[in-house]
């Protein structure tokens, strides 16, 4: 599969009376047509990514390095005026919270409607359009008359879900989607993704902090740890051999559909990003960490051509925390 969107050296930095970086040199790629996993604990940063990507980041935000190559056009340095054009119709959006992103005054048709006829097309084809959308996601056309309210947590995800798709984007970026929802529900919109995802080959860039969650969906997984990408590889690398003891931890912490066993939590708590640690972030709550982990970054080692991971343990022939 081509590269679709290139991340590279991404830094995005807040300001305020203290600045900070939140994303930190971040490096990574998406293929046309794969669902790319981004997980991590709260407050690691993913957002922060899915803001940058989109260029919705609020006025004390900005982008302070690197790029963002959206087939082959450097997104990081276009205008508002000229990312205007790509939302929805390139790169769409679903949030974790349906209801607070959904208009509560606002009928669901209507707002389906509203992003197409932005992007040129006329009300009566977007609205029927937005009939065979719902059909799409198994929402009863009917609902184009509904208001977000007289709809369920589900519902509503579909009803993103269906807006996202409206203008055939080459990439879907969902961010925590399934994050308010019942586990019987979740698997209902996982299936519904995949099965979208093979139906229309658009990439998906899917957020989570859920590990098992998101090895049932990607097939390639990136971990972030403190605004920095700490391990990359396929879902079953991941799975199978984690290199990193921060996605070991990650692994141990969430129930597995594979296995029955303990959960292990990660001691300790994530790093503030006004001051984060010297060295690798995760030293101060890693088990297995060296001398040099407090005071040393960790260089990026290729475990594997497709799996790469940054950890001192992997220096010299290691096989990290494995």
């Amino acid at each position: 599969m081509t590269v679709l969107c290139d991340i590279r050296n991404l830094s995005v930095t807040y300001h305020g009376d203290v600045d900070v970086k939140a994303v930190q040199d971040v490096n990574l790629t998406i293929r046309r047509g794969e669902i790319f996993g981004l997980a991590g604990e709260s407050g690691c940063g993913k957002s922060t990514i899915v803001l940058a990507l989109t260029r919705l980041l609020d006025r004390d935000g900005e982008i302070s390095g690197g790029e963002i190559l959206f087939d082959g056009q450097d997104l990081a340095r276009l205008s508002d005026a000229g990312m205007r054009p790509l939302r929805w119709s390139k790169i769409s959006l679903v949030t974790q919270s349906a209801m607070s992103s959904l208009n509560p005054v606002l009928t669901i048709g209507e707002q389906i409607c509203d992003g197409m006829v932005a992007h040129g097309v006329t009300a009566r084809e977007a609205w029927s359009r937005a009939g065979e959308l719902l059909r799409l996601v198994e929402v009863d056309p009917g609902r184009l008359r509904s208001y977000p309210h007289e709809l369920s947590g589900g519902m509503r995800q579909r009803v993103m879900i269906a807006m996202a798709l409206a203008l055939r984007p080459q990439l879907i970026v969902m961010d925590e989607p399934t994050t308010a929802l019942d586990v019987v529900v979740q698997q209902q919109i996982i299936r519904k993704v995949k099965e979208l995802q093979r139906e229309f080959d658009f990439a998906v860039l899917f957020i989570t902090h859920d590990m098992s969650l998101l090895l049932a969906i990607a097939d390639r997984i990136a971990i972030m740890y403190a605004g920095e990408i700490v391990e990359v590889g396929v879902a079953a690398e991941i799975r199978d051999a984690p290199r990193h003891p921060y996605t070991k931890g990650l692994l141990q912490s969430f129930p597995s559909v594979f296995e029955k066993r303990e959960l292990i939590g990660i001691p300790g708590s994530p790093p503030s990003m006004v001051s984060p640690p010297t060295g690798c972030r995760f030293a101060p709550r890693c088990p297995v960490r060296l001398d040099e982990c407090a005071s040393v970054a960790p260089p990026t080692v290729d475990v594997s051509p497709t799996h790469r991971a940054a950890c001192h343990l992997l220096g010299e022939g290691g096989q990290g925390c494995v």
